[in-house]
């Protein structure tokens, strides 16, 4: 479900300018398809203009699979971390004009045998929707846009009746609360301005017209269309990632605006790359090999095999969705019958027909009307300007001090050397505690770099010691040297013992020790 979440997020960065690709094109459709059907359920046409008005339907369609595609490339280039997503020569125009006409028209007849057959209904959904990502490309034929749609939509089947069943849910909750405004909107404004119109004198009657219902439809769909496109986009994204890595392209490509951070990175990690070049190649792999068999990386194992264990999860699944989902609507529809008989039972004409209403609003209800369209002004003002600001190149976070006397630093703050130095300076200092816990803190990084142990901010130290317990097996004398480290750094940090320059000197004795014995070519094969 996060690619729902993630196409909630695109369309908050999108421009106005790419959402008016989508309603350039479905707008003229939707008015089409309006005056098409007041035509045929209010008026008995002949069949010429029947078939004018089917030719006028078709080439509206072609209009608005365009744009539709026109709109996805943008959503895709913008994913992408581009500047533009539609094809910038006329042929690449006319290309996908010439696709998404094909598609358009295979769509009229392909879709309803998908509804009759259902089980293949989500992966021609997702088909359809990633054609109309793909068809903005200038390096794909027609016949790679169909290869390669076809491909994406058989990825992860689950995840597309899933991502189809709860946009079917979020497209009969818009259209209800479409409907229910467009019912409401007469009477309402016939409350607050006392204006009396055909609408709010016909009660009912004009709910009951089809073409109230198929306004309601349509203009749900056309607001949250732009919201389906960009979650088969934000799908079609990751599933094209997985082969071709265009998510980290796109990472990269927005790390270009700080490249003079990345320059002050190279600075500061420069002695790690020092400590990196003194490890060898064959052991890295090895170590690399040997911590892979753990169980933390179990999820590398392919998700299809419990899938296909159990192949009659799917199709339980499936009717229990579609049932549930038709109980949803008839309750639905059920409980708007009741809501609008309800509203239209309060809001009953008390004055003679055709006759203007008693008196209108008082002058306290016009000032809050004015006070909220003024609000409302200020908001549309206030999301322009933050639309117009340029993004801000980003600077890179001055790392904080490490200080020795904090009990929550964590040995992996610093490099081994790091520690060292700090080390070798509070005994320029005379200063041994701290000289103690700096050497303390340099072998656990040591041995947590060389994975010996796990670092981790709430581990104690009996939890490293049993970590190189269970790593360092066949190296006693190791484990006992630092064992004798954690009780001298212990008995100093914690109990208040007094820490001399010789004790500072034994305790890095026992490091050197320790750091010679399981930097043997048996440990690292260990």
């Amino acid at each position: 479900m996060s690619a729902l979440e993630d196409a909630i997020h695109l369309l908050r960065r999108t421009p106005l300018s790419t959402l008016l690709f989508h309603w350039i094109g479905s707008a003229p459709f939707t008015l089409g398809v309006l005056l098409f059907w007041n035509d045929i359920t209010q008026f008995r046409p002949s069949n010429a203009a029947c078939v004018a008005d089917s030719l006028a339907l078709a080439a509206l369609l072609a209009w608005m699979n365009c744009w539709r595609a026109a709109f996805a490339g943008r959503l895709r280039a913008q994913l992408s971390a581009q500047l533009d997503g539609s094809p910038a020569a006329p042929a690449g125009v006319w290309r996908m004009a010439g696709c998404q006409s094909l598609l358009g028209a295979s769509k009229l007849i392909v879709m309803p045998l998908a509804l009759l057959m259902v089980f293949p209904l989500a992966q021609t959904v997702a088909f359809y929707r990633y054609a109309s990502v793909l068809a903005c490309r200038a390096d794909l034929s027609f016949r790679q846009v169909i290869a390669q749609a076809s491909k994406l939509a058989g990825i992860e089947k689950a995840q597309s009746w899933v991502v189809l069943a709860a946009i079917a849910f979020l497209q009969l909750i818009v259209t209800l609360n479409v409907a229910s405004a467009i019912a409401i909107l007469p009477q309402l404004a016939r409350m607050l301005t006392g204006y009396e119109s055909v609408f709010s004198r016909g009660g009912l009657s004009y709910v009951e017209n089809p073409l109230f219902a198929m306004t309601a439809v349509v203009v749900g769909w056309m607001a949250l269309d732009p919201y389906i496109q960009a979650v088969y986009c934000v799908m079609y994204f990751r599933r094209e990632s997985l082969q071709s890595g265009e998510d980290l392209r796109a990472a990269l490509r927005g790390l270009r605006l700080a490249a003079p951070a990345a320059a002050a990175l190279s600075c500061v990690f420069a002695g790690f790359a020092r400590a990196a070049d003194a490890v060898a190649p064959e052991p890295l792999r090895q170590s690399i090999q040997q911590t892979m068999q753990g169980h933390e990386y179990d999820w590398r194992l392919p998700a299809e095999t419990a899938a296909q264990s159990k192949p009659s999860w799917l199709v339980s699944m499936v009717d229990r969705a579609f049932h549930g989902l038709a109980w949803a609507m008839q309750q639905a529809g059920h409980a708007l019958t009741n809501l609008l008989r309800w509203i239209f039972g309060k809001l009953t004409i008390e004055d003679a027909p055709g006759a203007a209403p008693a008196h209108a609003l008082s002058w306290g209800i016009y000032l809050a009307i004015g006070v909220i369209l003024v609000l409302a002004g200020l908001l549309v003002v206030r999301i322009l300007r933050a639309r117009r600001k340029k993004p801000r190149v980003a600077t890179v976070a001055v790392a904080a001090p490490v200080r020795l006397e904090d009990e929550n630093v964590t040995p992996d703050r610093l490099p081994e050397d790091q520690w060292i130095e700090m080390a070798e300076a509070c005994l320029r200092e005379q200063d041994y505690l701290l000289a103690l816990r700096a050497f303390y803190l340099a072998n656990l990084a040591w041995l947590g770099r060389r994975e010996w142990i796990a670092i981790h901010a709430g581990k104690t130290n009996r939890e490293y010691e049993g970590d190189l317990r269970r790593r360092a097996r066949a190296f006693a004398e190791a484990r006992g040297l630092f064992s004798q480290n954690i009780a001298a750094f212990e008995r100093a940090w914690y109990g208040l013992h007094e820490v001399a320059a010789d004790d500072v000197e034994t305790f890095r004795e026992r490091n050197g020790r320790i750091k010679t014995l399981l930097a043997q070519p048996e440990a690292v094969a260990a």
